[in-house]
């Protein structure tokens, strides 16, 4: 009777904490439930020992002859009893672990994603730069506006002590009719810069004011209006004033270091601006445009540094794999190098300061697979410049290809702080955690930051890997559900997370349908489709083809990723013995899809 009972007690809660949270029952009822059923436990053993079941009904044990008594039937019927709710028992266990549970997961993440926001503290030193307003008659100053706020960003990020809100954060906000402590609150900083432009070919005006957004304060405003030629000093000096009024830890002479343009010449200086707008568009027409304006201000004003390596890194970002089918360029891999060569040795040159010098030698040693001195020379930056996020980008990078965890563990801990306060920082992070650190506390932490950003694909993306990486597939699966409602149709990568999904899940034939929608041309994706089905041979034949073409950084660039093989390479097996690298051997997804039936594959 004992078993009975506490066999039966077990199933009963447990039945009671699925089904009373569907119907929205406080808890007190559920604790009753245990209350009333471990009071019960007494009684009903005391019941049991002094009553017995007969054929005339229930009667004292001491009333029943033992030759009338059938005990022993009793006893049996109970444990037949016992044996039934054990089955039932086992088979509501496995219904709760593989039906219930992991869609009680996936709502719960679905909720979260939702409604919750990380409640991480917003540091006093932090401000997030809205683009300047465009008040000229014509209306065809925006490009100034844009580029004056960025420009004034970029000097900003050069402070230690100081977070800023990045471009594509900030930017959203243009026309918006938020107030400033509300736009403040969404960016997760403390001060917010806003201002306006006003040009005419003679004279230009540029209104701007730093703003406290706990109380709306006007901490600091200035209004320049002066001749087109002092559009510079303009910009340098509204940087030197808006750090000053955010005390920041920068002496005068540093100050004065960080806002510098790096050109004197106005025209250099108008042509570079137009070139960070353009790029900002993130376009292939946008990023040509650019290209050309960069070269337009490295022409104008050869010891312009700035523009020298801006005009480097379109080079750099052809010899990606990503891009190699672009159209931007036919150029040959030998070409691009000396193109960006070229540009990168006039920008360490002509470098205004050492600190910007490491930079640009940084650059030069990782597009040369010089990763170790990359590593060194990007942390020797990031040391004086926290808050760049391209050098974070280049040293988890370097590392992982490396397989150095350690190293980019550090990184990552380094950048978690500002991972908190900046969606294009919580995206770095999230893009290399799940294969440098604990799966587990990858997923966690990418998690934490999606709750601060529930609506941005790029790092719905990225969580939605880290989920499966450590086999939280139901979850993932919510993930993927907020990631489709929000994701760039136009982007090239929105094959892989339902392909993804669909292996942790044993769909194998969805995925080889998606692998026969992809584009020729859209090699990478096809590379992680194929690993993904488990052809390993045919994802690595495109990469022998560019290894044989001399494009060394294409299966260089696969480095990051834990389940690529470098063994058939010749080419990266002596990378590594060159960089002494102790990578780990190739861990294989562990969502992969389950193998092809004899002769479907």
């Amino acid at each position: 009777m004992a078993g009975l009972y506490l066999v039966g007690a077990w199933l009963i809660t447990q039945v009671a904490s699925t089904v009373l949270p569907i119907f929205g029952a406080p808890g007190w009822i559920a604790r009753s439930i245990v209350m009333l059923l471990a009071i019960g436990f007494i009684p009903a053993m005391i019941f049991a020992w002094v009553f017995e079941l007969t054929p005339d009904g229930l009667k004292r044990d001491s009333e029943v002859p033992e030759e009338k008594s059938i005990g022993p039937q009793t006893a049996q019927r109970i444990n037949r009893l016992i044996v039934a709710l054990l089955i039932l028992a086992v088979f509501y266990f496995g219904f709760d672990k593989f039906v219930l549970a992991p869609k009680r997961a996936a709502a719960l993440v679905a909720d979260t994603l939702q409604t919750a926001k990380v409640k991480a503290a917003i540091s006093d030193k932090s401000i997030a730069v809205l683009p300047f307003v465009d008040m000229s008659q014509a209306k065809d100053q925006e490009w100034f506006g844009d580029g004056l706020a960025e420009e004034i960003l970029n000097a900003l990020a050069k402070t230690p002590d100081l977070q800023v809100s990045a471009r594509t954060s900030s930017f959203r906000y243009r026309g918006s009719n938020l107030a400033v402590p509300q736009i403040a609150k969404e960016l997760g900083v403390a001060h917010v810069l806003e201002g306006s432009v006003r040009s005419t070919p003679q004279r230009i005006r540029v209104t701007a004011q730093l703003i406290r957004a706990a109380d709306g304060f006007h901490l600091w405003s200035q209004t320049y209006d002066r001749d087109v030629a002092d559009m510079i000093e303009i910009q340098e000096d509204l940087a030197r004033q808006i750090a000053v009024a955010m005390q920041t830890s920068m002496d005068p002479q540093a100050l004065s270091a960080m806002a510098e343009v790096g050109t004197r010449s106005v025209e250099a200086y108008q042509a570079f601006v137009r070139g960070l707008v353009k790029q900002a568009t993130g376009t292939s027409g946008g990023l040509k445009e650019a290209y050309e304006y960069f070269e337009q201000a490295r022409t104008l004003d050869p010891t312009f540094a700035a523009a020298h390596a801006r005009a480097a890194a379109f080079w750099q970002t052809q010899l990606f794999i990503e891009n190699r089918l672009s159209g931007l360029t036919q150029a040959t891999p030998e070409r691009m190098g000396r193109e960006f060569d070229e540009r990168i040795d006039m920008a360490i040159a002509q470098a205004g300061n050492e600190i910007d010098r490491l930079s640009y030698r940084a650059a030069k040693a990782s597009r040369e697979l010089r990763l170790r001195e990359a590593i060194e020379l990007t942390r020797a930056y990031l040391d004086q410049r926290p808050g760049d996020a391209t050098s974070y980008r280049l040293l988890l990078r370097a590392a992982t290809q490396l397989g150095e965890r350690q190293l980019a563990a550090a990184a990552l801990d380094a950048l978690w702080p500002r991972a908190q306060t900046s969606v294009e920082l919580a995206d770095l992070h999230t893009s290399y955690a799940y294969s440098n650190l604990d799966p587990g506390k990858a997923a966690d932490l990418a998690l934490q930051l999606v709750q601060r950003w529930p609506d941005s694909p790029d790092l719905l993306y990225q969580v939605h890997r880290a989920l499966l990486w450590d086999g939280r597939v139901g979850d993932a699966a919510a993930v993927l559900a907020r990631w489709q409602s929000v994701k760039d149709d136009n982007d090239p990568w929105n094959s892989l997370p339902p392909a993804r999904q669909a292996c942790a899940e044993g769909r194998r034939a969805d995925v080889e349908a998606i692998l026969a929608r992809l584009p020729e041309d859209n090699s990478t994706s096809q590379w992680h489709v194929l690993t993904l089905l488990g052809r390993t041979l045919e994802a690595d034949a495109f990469l022998h083809s560019l290894e044989s073409a001399g494009f060394t950084s294409a299966p260089a660039s696969f480095l990051i990723y834990p389940q690529f093989d470098p063994a058939p390479f010749p080419s990266l097996l002596r990378l590594l013995e060159r960089e002494k690298a102790q990578r780990p051997p190739p861990m294989p997804e562990p969502f992969a899809c389950p193998p092809a039936a004899k002769g479907t594959d």
